[in-house]
């Protein structure tokens, strides 16, 4: 018998489940999503989670371990993806039903391209709570980052721009800009210039996720990417949450700081890349 998916809210049952509630870590964006109305949530209230976006196209999945070698029930999760029609849809999934689900996805829409590369993969990351928190008191001052406030603004614009190439953001710079001026951003400010910041956002009910630590190339080795991402984890602490975060596992800079400051890989997602041949 084929899932039925439901447009389901915040409230539902399934966010109940406990194999869920222990896996929320790994799917903050689901979490974040509950109280937010930027996005679709479906689910068969048992097994699985489908949260996708009504302006994007990032597709996060949550399935059960029941499900993972429940060849039929993939099948149902991929034609409900494609009845979507997501173009350029990017699918977040759990390793374990990753490869199946992929092989599926293609026999279930032959005029679809995907791709599972190991490049793709993120690495989901916990602080440690032993870990020494203290903030390094290297140059420039911090600041909370206010979008009411037209210094603020150039100062983020600023950097934002210069990172652009970088981050890919040519085409989409006006959006990505106002997306991190949404955040809670605090900013390294140094000779009136932002060198580096830290984005916190993605909040749940036992977690914060760091959203990024960006540092100006020019800045990069001198210890300022580890000291704004000890700010952000001191900034969520004092909330009285656990900081986490996702990383590519083949950024090895970026994984090496993540380690420095004390996080630890708590598990594994994979990226399914589709694209519409037609």
């Amino acid at each position: 018998m084929s899932l039925k998916f439901d447009k389901i809210a915040g409230s539902d049952e399934i966010f109940k489940n406990p194999e869920y509630i222990s896996d929320s870590v790994i799917f903050n964006s689901i979490e974040s999503a509950r109280c937010e109305n930027n996005y679709n949530m479906y689910s068969d209230h048992k097994n699985v989670i489908i949260l996708t976006s009504k302006t994007g196209h990032k597709v996060w999945i949550w399935t059960s371990s029941s499900i993972k070698d429940d060849t039929d029930k993939l099948i149902d999760i991929c034609r409900f993806l494609c009845d979507c029609k997501i173009p350029r849809a990017e699918i977040y999934v759990k390793q374990e039903v990753s490869g199946n689900l992929s092989d599926l996805y293609a026999l279930t829409s032959l005029e679809i391209n995907y791709v599972v590369k190991d490049e793709f993969s993120l690495a989901v990351f916990i602080c440690s709570e032993n870990a020494d928190n203290s903030v390094p008191d290297n140059d420039g001052d911090i600041i909370r980052v206010d979008k009411e406030n037209p210094k603020h603004v150039r100062l983020a614009t600023d950097f934002y721009r210069a990172c652009s190439s970088e981050f890919g953001w040519d085409k989409k710079f006006e959006r990505k800009l106002n997306e991190y001026l949404n955040m809670e951003l605090y900013a390294l400010v140094k000779n009136g210039k932002m060198i580096a910041n830290a984005a916190i956002g993605g909040r749940t009910d036992r977690f914060i996720r760091i959203k990024s630590i960006a540092v100006l190339k020019e800045e990069r080795r001198q210890g300022y990417g580890y000291k704004m991402c000890k700010f952000a984890i001191n900034q969520i602490e004092k909330k009285e949450l656990t900081p986490i975060l996702y990383s590519h596992v083949g950024n090895a800079a970026a994984m090496a700081l993540w380690a420095k400051a004390g996080f630890k890989m708590h598990d594994k997602l994979y990226l399914l890349k589709v694209e519409d041949n037609t």
